[in-house]
């Protein structure tokens, strides 16, 4: 299945993002698997989605993308290839974990806001909005989708969704991107999701403040910082100290011989 960027731009984007999460992610196998009319993706704490809906049959058969697991390639000169795989990459309970995920995501979801795609502050109005954390590094998968909306967990139901799908992160976050063609006839819906697995803000350090006390780089401002000086009895133990050693030194200087310069007689000419 080739997917050229100028013939369908939507389902490009969205293989591009798949990937760019792919390739952040090579330590682990991903998941990519077709259910009919959907296109799935888990790799590690990240997840995608690709919903092709038409009431045009023509389109149904374009977009039909079977039970079947796929592998994702970039030619040379940029277009997409998904190729049927021979087999899944995981087991058949994971891929169950799995498609429980994305079926309870689906209805237990809610809206929360939309981003701008050149708002250089999303990432931290996301997470002050929605207290969920998420890496600077995926603003560039944000920047993909374009104008996502965002969704998370309802907080009504993060017990049901725990109890239905335990082994998922309640905390997630999910970037969704949609697009019309052929006057409303069909709907395309791209979901991007974060922290599946696990929340980082777990796994945050604490970042503690240091006091730091600026030292003057001017000398003459030494002169109105306050120094403790010595008590009286102390200033004359000081005083009294330093006149003994003076009195040491002379007399060790009296009692050194001094030799007399000696002439040199030797002239290197004559040698």
């Amino acid at each position: 299945m080739l997917i050229k960027k100028d013939e369908e731009p939507f389902f490009y984007k969205f293989l591009s993002i798949a990937k760019e999460i792919i390739r952040k992610n090579k330590r682990y196998t991903p998941v990519f698997y077709g259910d009919n009319e959907k296109l799935y993706l888990v790799c590690n704490n990240y997840a995608a989605a690709y919903d092709f809906q038409s009431n045009l049959l023509l389109d149904d058969e374009l977009r039909e993308f079977g039970k079947i697991p796929y592998e994702l390639s970039e030619l040379p000169n940029g277009d997409m290839k998904l190729t049927k795989s021979e087999h899944f990459s995981c087991q058949e309970s994971y891929l169950i974990a799995i498609r429980n995920f994305f079926k309870h995501t689906g209805y237990m979801s809610k809206k929360v806001f939309s981003v701008d795609k050149g708002d250089p502050y999303k990432i931290p109005k996301i997470v002050e909005v929605t207290q969920r954390w998420i890496s600077e590094e995926d603003n560039k998968i944000l920047d993909k989708i374009g104008f996502p909306d965002i969704y998370m967990l309802d907080a009504k139901r993060v017990d049901e969704f725990i109890t239905l799908a335990s082994d998922w992160n309640p905390y997630y976050l999910a970037a969704c991107d949609q697009t019309e063609l052929n006057g409303g006839q069909t709907t395309i819906t791209m979901t991007v999701y974060f922290n599946i697995k696990e929340d980082p803000k777990k796994s945050a350090c604490d970042q503690q403040a240091l006091e730091i006390v600026q030292q003057p780089t001017n000398y003459d401002e030494f002169e109105d910082m306050d120094v403790e000086e010595p008590a009286d009895d102390e200033q004359e133990e000081i005083i009294e100290d330093d006149y003994q050693e003076e009195e040491q030194l002379d007399a060790l200087l009296e009692d050194t011989v001094v030799p007399e310069e000696l002439e040199d007689d030797f002239d290197p000419m004559l040698a």
